[in-house]
C-alpha cells in the first residue's frame, strides 16, 4: 500500500467506512428503519456527558495512558509509518481517524456494541463486543502471518480487548451512547503510537 499517496489513503479510507458500515446499513434498512435514523441507530449523534466534566476527563486521560504505555511496552507495535518523519504526519492522520478510528467505531462500538448492549445490557454488551474487537486484531495478526506467542497475544489481543472495553464504556456510561467519543479518542491513541514510531 502506498502511504505517501494521499489519494489513495483518502480513498482507502473511505472504502473502509463504506464496507464497515455496509453490513450496519443493510441490517438497519431490513429490521430497523422504522425505530430510528441510522446515524442515531449506530450512536452517530451529538455526545451528552452523564456524568461531570472531572470525571469524563478522567477516563479519558486513562483510556489514553493506558494505551500510550502500552505501545512503549510492547515488542510487537508497529506502524506503516514507522521511520517516514514528518511525511507520514498526514496519511497518517487520515489512517488513524478515518480507516481506523471511523470505520471501526461504526462497526463495533455502534453496530455490534449497540446490538449486543440492547439484548444483553451494557455490562455484557460491552465485554461481548471489546473481545470481538481483540478477535479482530488477532485475526489480522494471523492474515499477515505473525508468529503467535505471548507478546503477538497481549499487543493484538489483550491491549485491544481492553481498548474495546473503554472504548464501549466511555460512549454508553459517560457520552449517552454518542460513538464520537470513541472516534477521537481511537484516532487520537493511534495516532499517537504512529507518531511514536514515525521520528
Amino acid at each position: 500500500m502506498d502511504y505517501l499517496n494521499i489519494g489513495f489513503v483518502m480513498r482507502s479510507g473511505i472504502m473502509q467506512v463504506i464496507v464497515f458500515s455496509l453490513i450496519p446499513f443493510l441490517c438497519w434498512l431490513i429490521k430497523y428503519k422504522k425505530q430510528d435514523n441510522f446515524f442515531k441507530w449506530i450512536g452517530l449523534y451529538k455526545p451528552v456527558k452523564l456524568v461531570s466534566n472531572k470525571k469524563a476527563t478522567i477516563a479519558m486521560v486513562i483510556y489514553f495512558a493506558v494505551f500510550i504505555l502500552s505501545y512503549i511496552i510492547s515488542k510487537e507495535v508497529s506502524s506503516n509509518f514507522e521511520n517516514m518523519g514528518a511525511v507520514g504526519i498526514v496519511p497518517s492522520l487520515i489512517v488513524c481517524f478515518i480507516q481506523n478510528g471511523l470505520s471501526e467505531e461504526i462497526l463495533f462500538r455502534g453496530f455490534i456494541g449497540k446490538r449486543l448492549i440492547a439484548k444483553f445490557g451494557k455490562v455484557s454488551g460491552i465485554l461481548i463486543q471489546a473481545v470481538l474487537f481483540g478477535f479482530m486484531h488477532i485475526a489480522l495478526a494471523l492474515a499477515m502471518n505473525l508468529p503467535i506467542n505471548i507478546s503477538l497475544m497481549v499487543s493484538y489481543f489483550i491491549i485491544p480487548t481492553i481498548a474495546g472495553w473503554m472504548l464501549g464504556y466511555i460512549d454508553e456510561k459517560i457520552y449517552n451512547g454518542s460513538i464520537i467519543p470513541s472516534i477521537v479518542l481511537h484516532g487520537i491513541v493511534n495516532f499517537t503510537r504512529d507518531l511514536m514510531l514515525m521520528f
